[in-house]
């Protein structure tokens, strides 16, 4: 049997892993977690959201103790008076200095690495070969370190010491960037308007669509990328 968990955030880029592993898994879960941040309320509803609609496995995973060392960090996805930084144009998203002081604004401690362990933790229970999808793309990975192959790469030789299971980590979009991702979502009649790549979600349409601010980097990423790809963005903004 092929088995996946899928890291989910309920972003672009988790969401794609969930598609692609739609048509490559006879089991997958999807496995989000709490931490203290801003998504948390919006993390935990479309992960139950998309286990509902492909009929999966749910977990969904508290790690209290991050929220403690994201707010002594100063992050600015744990500290509740703190807004993430805006972004007023496209053409700032290409500045690295920016991009890279907003990086370490929002920065969780150790997060993905946490995330990774987890998921190979529970890999690790299972007698067969079992794959761990993770979200890392290209565009990010100039600004996030743990989104680069090099990342994943690591990750894996690690878990091939600490694991007694075969478990890998697949990153199946770590060369694309934003705008191939939507594309591959189109293609898969992905339901875009349930998804949320905002820092800060805070109301819902009254069909359950998140409203996004329009104005931190994750938000403007995905308006650019949807303008690149010729596409009407579908995602309910409130700027």
């Amino acid at each position: 049997m092929s088995i996946a968990i899928v890291l989910f955030s309920g972003g672009l880029d988790s969401s794609a892993c969930l598609y692609w592993a739609l048509e490559q898994y006879e089991e997958i879960t999807l496995l989000s977690f709490k931490y203290g941040s801003k998504e948390d309320e919006v993390i935990q509803r479309l992960n139950l959201l998309f286990a509902e609609i492909y009929n999966l496995e749910s977990k969904i995973i508290s790690l209290d103790f991050l929220e403690e060392l994201s707010s002594k960090r100063g992050s600015k996805l744990a500290l509740s008076e703190l807004d993430p930084p805006e972004f007023s144009s496209f053409k700032q998203l290409d500045e690295s200095k920016l991009t890279k002081e907003t990086a370490n604004q929002v920065w969780v401690p150790a997060r993905n690495i946490l995330f990774i362990s987890v998921a190979s933790a529970f890999a690790d229970s299972y007698k067969e070969p079992v794959h761990i999808l993770f979200g890392a793309n290209k565009e990010e990975a100039s600004t996030f370190p743990d989104n680069t192959p090099e990342f994943v790469e690591r990750m894996n030789d690690a878990i091939n010491l600490g694991c007694l299971n075969e478990v890998s980590v697949l990153a199946p979009f770590n060369t694309q960037v934003k705008r191939e991702i939507i594309e591959f979502l189109i293609e898969k009649e992905a339901k875009f308007e349930y998804m949320s790549s905002c820092y800060q979600v805070k109301k819902w349409t009254k069909e359950g669509y998140p409203i996004h601010c329009g104005i931190c980097e994750s938000c403007q990423r995905k308006k650019r990328a949807f303008q690149e790809s010729g596409v009407s963005d579908p995602t309910f903004y409130k700027k």
